[in-house]
């Protein structure tokens, strides 16, 4: 058991050399935002870890650790930088507990002005295929992965043509035989059980697939274009590995979809953190064209180890 520590972290350290040099010969910084933020993300579902800053005199300053880095590294494409990678400790609460979970993981999260969507994938693809050659090759990937819109993967895969906001879509799923369903889910809720009981397992047998194109409700801070949110996740086995975003620039829209995000957490009785006004500030100082990715550090180690979970962490 000592001997497989060492040897998990080696592969550890090899991994984050290997990010590092695809990177740097793209002429990306390696950059460090904080961690205990007062805005730790901006999606509806995710739980945060909540702390405290008490300052001088006693006040009490509620502060949560990062989910992401998403929005601290935009400002800094405010700022000037193009080309940013981060290696960043992140930490979610309320998660279940499972092969592919942990409350603390490593994130790889990057952004480049000009790129745009399908190059963001491109590179993505480059990026794994790099990674797998530099800890041995173990892990067997087609020769392209298979791109699939979300669209298609319910024609495909669940037998329903999928539309945004489709009430009806679990009575429809139902009827295609899917057994996760219950008559009364709404749309979100039926959309994201297809997803695991019928889209995932379809990716799988691909052995690695993007899926692209999202309904323009599971958008987050992604650009909508012709009705499909510009949008993509990469699916190597039956695991989720990034969540890649041609980014939304508007300030306006932005919080309007961060506000809304907020009132549906208040409704789950959810903490709602304060917005961040300066990220605001920083899309209406302006951030060029981008794209950007979020990928789980941790699952890509494992996957290319070879392993069905994730490594444990040493406590």
């Amino acid at each position: 058991m000592k001997m497989d520590t060492v040897l998990e972290l080696k592969a550890r350290a090899r991994l984050k050399a290997a990010i590092r040099e695809f990177f740097t010969l793209s002429d990306y910084l390696e950059v460090d935002t904080p961690i205990a933020v007062t805005t730790p993300g901006t999606e509806v579902h995710l739980r945060y870890f909540k702390t405290a800053w008490v300052d001088h005199g006693g006040r009490s300053h509620p502060l949560y650790l990062r989910s992401s880095p998403e929005l601290h590294m935009k400002k800094l494409l405010a700022h000037g930088a193009s080309r940013i990678f981060q290696l960043a400790p992140c930490f979610r609460n309320w998660g279940e507990t499972s092969d592919w979970h942990n409350p603390e993981f490593t994130m790889l999260e990057w952004y480049e002005a000009g790129l745009s969507f399908s190059g963001l994938i491109d590179q993505t693809e480059s990026l794994i295929r790099s990674c797998n050659k530099a800890l041995g090759g173990h892990l067997k990937l087609p020769a392209r992965f298979e791109r699939i819109s979300v669209f298609e993967s319910f024609e495909r895969w669940v037998g329903v043509k999928l539309i945004d906001g489709d009430q009806e879509l679990a009575a429809k799923g139902l009827r295609a035989g899917a057994m996760s369903l219950r008559d009364d889910d709404d749309f979100e809720t039926a959309f994201f059980k297809l997803l695991l009981e019928r889209v995932e397992p379809g990716l799988a047998e691909l052995g690695a697939a993007v899926l692209y194109d999202y309904p323009e409700s599971q958008a987050a801070l992604a650009t909508v274009r012709d009705g499909a949110a510009k949008r993509f996740e990469i699916y190597i086995e039956r695991v989720e590995l990034c969540n890649g975003f041609e980014e939304l620039l508007d300030a306006d829209l932005n919080a309007a979809r961060i506000r809304d995000s907020h009132k549906r957490r208040a409704q789950l009785g959810y903490e709602v953190p304060e917005e961040d006004q300066s990220f605001y500030a920083a899309l209406r100082r302006g951030i060029p064209a981008c794209s950007g990715n979020a990928l789980g550090f941790d699952r890509l180690l494992a996957l290319l180890l070879g392993r069905k979970m994730l490594l444990p962490l040493v406590r």
